[in-house]
């Protein structure tokens, strides 16, 4: 094993020191001492620290220059000869089929013989209302070949003279291409044969119901929405039978609306054992009705029957509950009102019934009434015929659009059977109902209208059939008792 020399000499010198120790010597050995006594030795190690040099060494960081070479890229430009390239556009002159749009129809103007003073009055407004909504959802579904329907309401009065003087002023001057109305009969039927049949213009009323429409020489002029009194008038009958009242009084306005309902009424009613104290015609406008009421009570009877309008009925009610001549009563669609039982008192006349064309229910009529909701933010009035005005504008619409026109009121008429009556996809009221109705007639297709008010099946006399409805005076309310019958 090789030693290292400073590590021998070490070794050495400790030995040579430790045996002058055994001799009883003292010595200094490199500034340390070795102290004997009472004969024991002890030995002091002095750490012998040696001196290395040490070597400092400095980093130097050596930069060297280098000469930088400055690398200059020239761009080589070569000049390339450009070729012009013209694209030559060949235009190949292709057949085009040309589309000409057909030209937008005039306005449909479609008049209303209402009734805003008068013993109908009450009926009046909701009775525009209702045409009114018509229009607007032809309009709303796009029109009769673009063009617009304008109805145009005049006042009959429920006066023959007025409601005749306001027809001919629709024709002439407001160049109306149909008529809807009147409501009464006794203004509907001079209407036509002054007016309308000479005019060869149609009308349709959505509320005259006196059976001697149906023979009318009207030349094909003339339709309704509502159904003959022919069917009111059995019922009639029938209800007060069935209801125990055994001898009656009849009081009837003396127009050919009170007097078919009143002798339907009477064949019906006399046939199943029933008596007629009398039946009486008033006149429209009377300030008192003592006199008809004496006649038609005389004796006692079980019930009034009021074949009436509100104007009337609302006087002569009262004084026949004030007067003593009698407390119970049988009402017609005439006097459905609710302003007239307002009038008299609700409660006086708790538990009467009536009888009126009515609609079943159907999702014809709910569409209707949720319109009618939604446009005049009430809910549909009780008062009669509301649906089949409603029917009458919209098939004179669709009639129009079958035709192809808006101007020509005999092309008009002679389409109405073939919208209204089957066969052909149904189509019903409400916007949607008619969009639908106007696009199949565009493209050819047969529709079958079904309106609010029910079928709107036209016969040969332009008549319509329906059921009759029987409503009662209940808790303040006019409601259906969800009665409907035939004859």
């Amino acid at each position: 094993m090789k030693m290292d020399m400073s590590e021998s000499g070490n070794r050495t010198m400790t030995r040579r020191n430790l045996l002058r120790v055994a001799s009883g010597g003292l010595l200094g050995v490199a500034g340390g001492a070795v102290l004997a006594a009472c004969g024991e030795t002890e030995t002091v190690t002095q750490e012998v620290i040696k001196e290395v040099p040490v070597e400092t060494v400095v980093t130097r960081e050596v930069i060297k220059e280098v000469p930088v070479q400055t690398v200059v890229t020239q761009e080589v430009i070569k000049e390339v000869p450009v070729q012009t390239v013209v694209r030559q556009e060949v235009i190949k002159e292709v057949p085009v089929e040309r589309l000409v749009e057909a030209p937008m129809l005039p306005p449909l103007i479609v008049g209303q013989l209402n009734a805003f003073t008068g013993s109908l009055s009450f009926f009046g407004p909701v009775h525009r209302n209702a045409a009114a909504l018509a229009a607007d959802h032809v309009n709303r579904a796009g029109g009769v070949g673009g063009g617009s329907l304008i109805i145009i309401s005049r006042d009959t009065g429920v006066n023959p003279v007025q409601g005749v003087e306001s027809a001919r002023a629709l024709v002439e001057i407001e160049n109306a291409v149909a008529i809807v109305g009147a409501l009464a009969s006794g203004v509907t039927i001079p209407v036509a044969t002054s007016v309308t049949v000479p005019n060869q213009r149609v009308q349709i009323s959505g509320a005259s119901t006196a059976p001697s429409i149906t023979v009318l020489d009207d030349n094909d002029f003339l339709f309704r929405t509502a159904p003959s009194d022919a069917a009111q008038g059995v019922v009639l009958g029938r209800l007060a039978w069935e209801q125990g009242f055994r001898n009656v009084g009849v009081m009837y306005i003396n127009n050919p609306y009170g007097e078919g309902l009143a002798e339907r009424f009477d064949a019906t009613y006399t046939a199943l054992g029933g008596t007629i104290v009398d039946a009486v015609p008033h006149e429209d406008e009377q300030p008192t009705f003592a006199s008809e009421l004496e006649r038609a009570t005389s004796g006692g009877v079980d019930a009034l029957v009021a074949i009436s309008y509100p104007g009337q009925a609302q006087i002569y009610v009262r004084e026949s509950l004030e007067g003593g001549y009698a407390d119970k009563f049988l009402f017609v669609d005439g006097t459905k009102s609710a302003e007239m039982n307002e009038a008299i008192g609700w409660d006086r006349l708790e538990g009467t019934l009536g009888t009126a064309p009515g609609s079943v229910d159907s999702p014809q009529l709910a569409a209707f009434a949720s319109a009618y909701t939604d446009t005049y933010a009430v809910e549909l009035p009780v008062e009669p015929y509301l649906a089949e005005t409603y029917d009458a504008v919209a098939v004179i619409a669709l009639a129009a659009a079958k035709a192809g026109t808006t101007t020509d009121s005999v092309a008009i008429r002679d389409s109405l059977r073939s919208i209204a009556n089957p066969p052909g996809e149904v189509v019903g009221p409400g916007v949607a109902g008619i969009r639908r109705a106007l696009s199949l007639i565009a493209d050819g297709a047969e529709i079958n209208y079904e309106g609010a008010s029910g079928a709107v099946d036209f016969d040969e006399n332009g008549d319509v059939f329906g059921p009759i409805e029987i409503w009662e005076i209940t808790g303040g309310n006019i409601r259906s008792t969800g009665r409907f019958e035939t004859p």
